[in-house]
């Protein structure tokens, strides 16, 4: 009797293997025909055609892997009758079970790509680590969450009926116990020889793996490839992987050597060694650096006379010093934030066991050595992240957040993710005017949080018409609706507003540096052509440096770089012969040809150079199509010569940056 249950088992393995790649197909259609567009099946059929087959060997490893669950428990209740009874009776339960799992989890994946432009990830993990109310009330807010839950329960009782129809006839069904004991062994070896086949997917030396997803040079086919459970597998190795080791001396000699352009004699930090240039200021200036959340560079390309979404910025981007040809070296708030702050790769440092390690990369500890007061000002949640603890490890003096500033101004209204913007410049506004009555400078890091979803204009915001065509509503379909691309643009011109409000404040005195920064561009997007891949990226970096503060820095706006060109930059526009250790460029040198780390802004997938940019895992060269718009080319063959060089250092700078890191983590 026992064989018999396990044969009537074989009609429900079968559906559930059909019912499982078609629900992990119907997600990648979902996405691809949400964020590919159709014109991607004609201009790259190939690498499409590459995509769903490669996508279609991830589903079935996955259902293979799911299919193994049944099959496993019934293979041990062939051991004994009455365990192969309670397995027949349940099995088409945990059948519907495990595909309404798999669903959830494939709408689980659609929605974190809505969000973050990529399927699951490690940073998945991160949600948990964030103000948890404000990512639930976005979600709430943006999504038809009810509508999905009771999808997934509906498709549930749907399996849940065809599984237990199908049950009931194979139980109705008169079966003969007939086959030998040499056939019944064949049977269950041709089961688990189809199962372990399934699982490898491949016939090569080695099984289908992370690295097959690559099937183009466009980022978005191969974010496509893997399935909600692939995705979120492969998130959980990579957190799992991100504990920090030991690195070897050799290694670190060989990434210092390429970044450094010369054979070095240690793997040491020191080897960073740099020191600012001698400068006759008549003062130490205090120095404001605002990083703004979304302020991406291609939404100001949306700004037009009649659509203005500068605001009070506008003249600031026209007189000052702005640099366009930027990208950030993140993705993600926490991610630039980390980089920034001590130079790591990874965005979870602040709530990891190395957060009280001493980090000699530490962005503060120039100014601090130098006699500044360091302020670090959000209108966001100071307890994010555990930012409120870790940047007073890291040496700053004053931590301002939400709570802070709403009691400092009762009129400010807290929304999702804290209070508008313009309290935090107000606040840093009246730090500074502080700081020159004292006579102490003051370096002050800010984090704005408006220009976040779900996107809600201020109170005190100005709404205005932005006309939209039907071109500019077709590119910016995946924000939502119409009003809801307003809405988003609005935030967006408010936040820069309430930048150019407190630069107005700030020039007023002459004694201070501004400079603001986008921490990544707007995600919601999308950039799916490869012509866009730098413009994916693309974040401005705008510097007002007072005339009699200047010295010898000179404004080439031409100059390419990144985020780890900003501090080196500001380092040598205020602290005179103050020690540092250097991992980037000043752009504002009067000659930095000579200079290993200038050349080339690094972003963690593409390296952007005067000439072109870089894919970091692909290689694939593309020319400026227009530098202005960092527009690229098709691909080339060949990298010109004369920046070879940059580019290597570009796509080691990774590398680099994970030695470095966990060279500093592992320290005692």
């Amino acid at each position: 009797m026992k064989w018999v249950w396990f044969k009537k088992l074989l009609p429900e393995w079968l559906l559930f293997f059909t019912a499982g790649i078609m629900v992990c197909a119907a997600g990648r259609g979902y996405l691809f025909g949400r964020y590919a567009g159709a014109d991607l099946q004609t201009a790259y059929s190939a690498d499409v055609a590459a995509m769903w087959l490669k996508g279609f060997l991830f589903d079935i490893k996955t259902v293979s892997l799911m299919s193994a669950i049944l099959v496993l428990a019934a293979l041990l209740g062939l051991a004994n009758q009455k365990l192969m009874a309670a397995v027949y009776r349940i099995h088409y339960r945990c059948a519907a079970l495990l595909l309404t799992l798999l669903a959830a989890l494939t709408s689980g994946n659609i929605f974190y790509y809505a969000v973050y432009d990529r399927p699951f990830d490690v940073f998945v993990f991160g949600l948990l680590e964030d103000d948890t109310q404000a990512v639930l009330q976005t979600i709430w807010t943006d999504y038809p969450v009810i509508w999905i839950i009771f999808a997934v329960l509906a498709v549930g009782w749907l399996f849940q009926q065809i599984f237990r129809r199908l049950h009931i006839r194979m139980a109705a069904k008169e079966t003969r116990c007939s086959d030998t004991w040499w056939q019944r062994i064949l049977w269950v070896l041709m089961i688990v020889l189809a199962l372990t086949a399934g699982i490898r997917t491949s016939f090569g030396k080695f099984p289908l793996r992370q690295s097959d997803a690559q099937v183009s040079s466009l980022a978005i086919l191969n974010k496509l490839v893997p399935n909600a459970v692939t995705a979120l597998s492969w998130a959980v190795g990579e957190y799992r992987s991100s504990s920090f080791h030991e690195v070897g001396d050799e290694e670190g000699r060989k990434l210092f050597s390429v970044m450094t352009g010369r054979q070095v004699a240690g793997a040491d930090w020191t080897e960073l060694a740099a020191k600012t240039q001698q400068n006759k200021l008549p003062a130490r200036p205090n120095v404001a650096l605002a990083v703004m959340e979304s302020m991406g560079t291609h939404l100001f390309r949306f700004d037009t006379l009649q659509r203005d979404l500068l605001g009070r910025l506008r003249p600031h981007f026209q007189q000052d010093w702005l640099f366009t040809r930027f990208v950030s070296e993140g993705d993600g708030t926490a991610d630039t934030m980390h980089r920034l702050f001590i130079r790591s790769p990874l965005n979870n440092i602040s709530q990891s066991t190395a957060k009280n390690k001493k980090y000699p990369t530490n962005l503060f500890a120039p100014f601090k050595a130098s006699g500044y007061q360091t302020v670090y000002i959000t209108a966001g949640n100071g307890g994010w992240r555990d930012f409120n603890n870790f940047t007073k490890h890291l040496g700053v003096d004053e931590f301002i957040d939400e709570t802070a500033l709403r009691r400092r101004y009762p009129e400010a209204v807290n929304d999702t993710w804290g209070v508008p913007d313009e309290y935090m410049f107000r606040y840093a506004a009246e730090r500074l005017q502080r700081a020159e009555r004292e006579g102490q400078p003051v370096f002050i890091l800010m984090l704005s949080i408006t220009h976040h979803p779900p996107y809600r204009l201020p109170p005190t915001g100005e709404r205005i018409g932005m006309a939209l065509d039907a071109e500019e509503q077709s590119r910016l379909q995946q924000l939502g609706k119409p009003a809801e691309i307003e809405e988003a643009f609005n935030t967006f011109r408010y936040a820069n507003d309430s930048l150019g409000a407190f630069i107005d404040e700030v020039k007023q005195s002459g004694k201070t540096i501004v400079a603001a920064t986008g921490d990544h561009n707007m995600r919601g997007i999308g950039y799916a052509s490869a012509e866009e891949q730098a413009l994916g990226h693309a974040v401005p970096f705008y510097l007002y440096v007072p005339e009699q503060l200047r010295g010898e820095a000179v404004y080439r706006p031409e100059r390419v770089g990144s985020h780890k060109d900003v501090m080196p930059t500001l380092y040598a526009l205020s602290i005179p012969e103050q020690a540092y250790l250097k991992t980037g460029c000043n752009l504002t040198a009067p000659d930095n040809h000579g200079d290993t780390w200038c050349g080339y802004g690094y972003n963690k997938h593409i390296v952007i150079t005067e000439s072109g940019a870089t894919d970091i895992e692909q290689g694939t060269f593309r020319k400026w199509r227009d530098k202005e718009k960092l527009l690229l080319a098709t691909a080339v063959d060949d990298i010109p010569t004369e920046e070879q060089e940059q580019v290597k250092r570009g796509r080691t700078y990774g590398a680099f940056l994970d030695w470095l890191l966990n060279r500093m983590a592992t320290m005692q």
